[in-house]
């Protein structure tokens, strides 16, 4: 193997191999060291390794798999960027942050081991990686930097533990397979656009996170359907986020008039405890919400609205017809006749004094 190593400095290799087995004694690798090394498929390399450089392996298109041993204190940015083979990556547990594009459009990255003391995700970090599936974050994670995870399109899970005090701008930008997050009570700052997934997200988030249009995108992207070109196509009644959404801290007036509706049915049908600003909304439109109600056939949401009494019943009987579930009509009809008995009761009672 071709290396050119000064004071313990792995500056260059030259090799063609398959595998690369780094010497022990090395204890730093350069910035650029194995750029571009077309055949190279996996590396070993040596405890003695206390730094790895800015780029080291970028655009080592035949890298499979790395381990990074625990002797590693400092990653510099790009070291994995356009490797485009690399599957699994297990950090070494010393390692506090992932600089900006560490994996940078890694297409076919499956697994990520990552250190137990991470801090800090960095700007881009994992974008593009088209195949991740999942990742799980430490529970010292306290800061996520912009598009961290921007276009990671099979991410369909990913944990946000407590602690966590930053999301930036666009970080889950156009993860379309991500379907619900759970934001923990210590988030201080959430940037724009930083939940626009472009699919159907389930969001939970506790009172004291106020969640605004701008988190979606700058304009609300609740109900809007895009192509495989980025361009917006006009809405899909069937493609809009936030579903099944417990946002108990927003401001309604942010929100445009069908956002709006869509997050009075989502409060309806996760109700945990009267909020004002909801039970209100619902009140003023009680016709936009029951129209929404009966065409995504959300009952949850009907039956707690009729149970809190914001929607008149003379508005549901006019849409009975409409309501074709045979398992909520009856509930609605089982109601209604008993109204009607209790009502009856009632002119009994009456009669008798």
């Amino acid at each position: 193997m071709t290396y050119t190593i000064t004071h313990g400095i792995l500056q260059k290799y030259e090799g063609n191999e398959e595998t690369a087995v780094i010497p022990s004694g090395v204890t730093e690798i350069a910035d650029y060291a194995f750029y571009g090394a077309r055949n190279l498929k996996s590396v070993i390399i040596p405890d003695t390794v206390t730094m790895i450089g800015n780029d080291v392996f970028y655009d080592c298109e035949e890298l499979e798999e790395i381990v990074i041993p625990d002797s590693v204190m400092f990653l510099g940015s790009g070291i994995f960027a356009r490797c485009a083979s690399l599957r699994k990556v297990k950090f070494s547990d010393r390692l506090t942050s992932l600089p900006k594009i560490t994996f940078y459009q890694c297409a076919s990255l499956r697994e990520v081991i990552l250190p137990n003391m991470l801090k800090r995700i960095g700007r881009a970090c994992f974008e593009q990686c088209r195949s991740l599936p999942h990742l799980r974050l430490p529970e010292t994670m306290q800061v996520i930097e912009d598009n961290a995870f921007d276009d990671c399109v099979s991410l369909s899970a990913v944990n946000l533990p407590e602690g966590l005090r930053e999301i930036g701008n666009n970080v889950f930008f156009g993860c379309v397979s991500l379907r619900r997050l759970d934001l923990p009570s210590s988030l201080e700052t959430i940037g724009k656009g930083a939940f626009e997934t472009r699919g159907v997200l389930t969001l939970k988030a506790p009172e004291n996170i106020r969640i605004r249009s701008m988190m979606l995108d700058n304009n609300w992207n609740m109900n809007w359907n895009f192509g495989s070109n980025g361009r917006y196509n006009g809405k899909n009644e069937d493609n809009y986020q936030l579903v099944f959404s417990s946002l108990s801290n927003v401001d309604l007036s942010e929100w445009k008039p069908e956002a709006q509706c869509i997050l009075a049915v989502n409060y309806l049908e996760t109700y945990e405890k009267s909020i004002d600003f909801y039970d209100e909304w619902i009140r003023e439109d009680p016709v936009s919400c029951l129209e929404m109600i009966i065409t995504k056939k959300r009952w949850d949401a009907l039956n707690n609205a009729l149970s809190l009494g914001l929607i008149p019943d003379d508005l549901i009987e006019r849409n009975l017809s409409r309501i074709n579930d045979r398992e909520e009509k009856a509930i609605l009809l089982e109601r209604n006749r008993k109204k009607q008995s209790d009502f009856s009761d009632l002119l009994d009672m009456l009669d008798g004094f």
